[in-house]
């Protein structure tokens, strides 16, 4: 059985960093988001970028495996768009506790959510290098909420955690051994 592994954690958590490094560029599940791209972001790469109104148009016509609002921003992954991942083989996506608990219910075990754990002072300090005042500071206005959603999570057994504050290199060397 193939599996989905989904990336779950604060902004600045390294969430997208540590699943671009332990996964093929091919294996990434493309979400539809209506955030616009940051710097050298791609439509069709990264996401798909759409309209609110696109969005909403998708969600009417009950095209969403899941999709959840982060930062005041509509993200979602497509129904077809996974089934055909899971197809192929293991895939991977950053996503929500929410947009997680969400597919897990539609396919089970074959979602795996990877939780990366960061202390506020480590976002903040991640954050500041490419968010401007105003992003920082919503991000951490949700920063406990994020924090408080791995309490959601742990009732998951097959749940992996990961030491965010680690660098890049020991992160991907626990989910390895997790996933060993």
């Amino acid at each position: 059985m193939n599996h989905c592994y989904l990336f779950i954690g604060p902004s600045g958590s390294g969430k997208t960093s540590l699943a671009e490094k332990a996964f093929a560029p091919e294996q990434k599940v493309i979400s539809y988001t209506t955030r616009p791209p940051r710097e050298g972001e791609e439509h069709g790469r990264d996401y798909y970028f759409v309209s609110k109104k696109k969005f909403k148009q998708m969600v009417n016509d009950d095209q969403f495996a899941e999709y959840d609002v982060y930062d005041e921003e509509f993200y979602g992954i497509a129904k077809s768009t996974l089934r055909e991942a899971l197809t192929a083989g293991n895939c991977y996506d950053p996503i929500t506790t929410t947009g997680f608990i969400n597919l897990h219910r539609i396919f089970g075990d074959q979602m795996v959510p990877i939780w990366i754990n960061i202390s506020q002072e480590t976002m903040i300090a991640r954050l500041e290098k490419r968010a401007t005042p105003k992003e920082l500071e919503r991000r951490l206005a949700i920063f406990q909420e994020d924090v408080e959603s791995l309490e959601r999570l742990k009732k998951f057994p097959n749940l992996i955690v990961i030491n965010g504050e680690a660098t890049l290199e020991e992160m991907l060397l626990q989910l390895r051994q997790a996933l060993d």
